[in-house]
């Protein structure tokens, strides 16, 4: 049975084109197609999914749908026309090579996520994209704790390790390989769906 990973990679450049119909921003629908996946991701381990293409661009549809939707609610003000040249440029922006880094260390990531054993993928995407606690987990899983935290461990070990033999990471940096937990955004929009 194929999964959702699978799925986003064999269809990620379809997926990005079906989303182009309701954003028309590249980056948008870009952005759009990884939180359709990550939270395909999460659900996959959570229940099965049958039918992971149709599900992923299920979840995309009504991503896009909500975003518009968030654009049409949004308040439109003018701005004003600026001398200034500093402040029409944001120094703080974001490089184009480090939108498409994040991008590859969200695919090394998930790769590492499924190359994880079934049980601890299923614990390390419950404590580390969807934020549930450690006694959550248990509850849900009927595992106990002890076992929970040797999961997220292994899994973290595991996915540390992953990342850096497929070069996920600067060596001579220090920088961590993936945050110690999902950006707040993700975590509070899975909260919203369960």
């Amino acid at each position: 049975m194929a999964t959702i990973l699978e799925a986003y990679l064999e269809n990620e450049l379809a997926l990005k084109r079906y989303l182009r119909r309701f954003i028309h921003s590249r980056e948008a629908a870009d952005d759009l197609a990884q939180e359709a996946f990550l939270r395909a991701f999460a659900a996959e381990s959570t229940r099965a999914i049958e039918a992971p293409k149709a599900f992923l661009f299920k979840v995309a549809k009504n991503l896009a749908l909500n975003e518009l939707a968030r654009q049409a609610s949004a308040a439109i003000e003018p701005l004003g026309d600026f001398d200034r040249q500093d402040v029409i440029e944001d120094s703080g922006q974001a490089a184009v090579d480090d939108v498409v880094d994040s991008r590859e260390r969200i695919r090394l990531l998930a790769r590492a996520v499924a190359a994880l054993p079934p049980q601890c993928a299923k614990v390390f995407i419950l404590r580390k994209m969807q934020g549930m606690s450690q006694k959550e987990i248990a509850v849900r899983l009927n595992i106990s704790v002890r076992t929970v935290e040797n999961h997220v461990a292994v899994g973290l070990s595991r996915c540390r390790a992953f990342m850096r033999a497929h070069g996920g990471t600067d060596e001579g940096s220090g920088s961590p390989l993936m945050p110690e937990r999902a950006p707040t955004a993700f975590v509070k929009a899975n909260k919203k769906a369960e």
